[in-house]
């Protein structure tokens, strides 16, 4: 008996391992646009919740209004492909104040991961953040360039750079 719940707990944490959440004061992150919309956000700054990202996440656990804001804390290259993804992505790409420096549109979406060559694979891109959205999203499709976004959280921006700073510096 000890040894079927033993497996059963393995099965269940290999199982329903669920996709990136945001957690603590990232949790109810809202990024509001100029028109008005509003992306429900999940807050991704560790390496291993970036590398999952949305892979794996199915079309009818992830809606239109919801946005996985990839955080980071400088300026770069950044590139994405999509492997095990079940939904064509908008890539919105921003500077370090959310203002929109570059869109990627209806990046097609990849189910598996067993021909790498297959996997659609975006362009890389200089900016700060990385905003992934469903490509038939409504708010998606009304962001254009130089559009600034608006962070709202339990903690303002600047103050959630700082403690995703002192948390990655102190468990890297």
């Amino acid at each position: 008996m000890r040894k079927f719940l033993s497996l059963l707990v393995l099965f269940t944490l290999f199982c329903c391992q669920s996709e990136p959440r945001s957690k603590g004061p990232f949790q109810g992150v809202v990024l509001e646009t100029p028109a008005g919309g509003k992306i429900e956000t999940r807050v991704v700054y560790t390496i291993p919740d970036q590398t999952q990202g949305l892979s794996g996440v199915r079309p009818e656990d992830f809606s239109t209004s919801e946005g996985m804001l990839f955080f980071y804390l400088d300026d770069s290259e950044k590139a994405f492909w999509m492997p095990d993804t079940y939904f064509d992505l908008d890539l919105i790409f921003l500077d370090r104040d959310l203002r929109i420096v570059d869109i990627i549109r209806k990046l097609p979406h990849y189910i598996g991961r067993n021909n790498e060559d297959l996997i659609p694979r975006a362009r890389s891109v200089y900016c700060r953040h990385t905003l992934e959205m469903k490509a038939d999203s409504e708010i998606s499709a009304n962001l254009k360039i130089g559009d600034q976004l608006k962070w709202n959280g339990k903690m303002s921006l600047e103050d959630s750079e700082n403690l995703i700073r002192k948390e990655l510096t102190a468990h890297p």
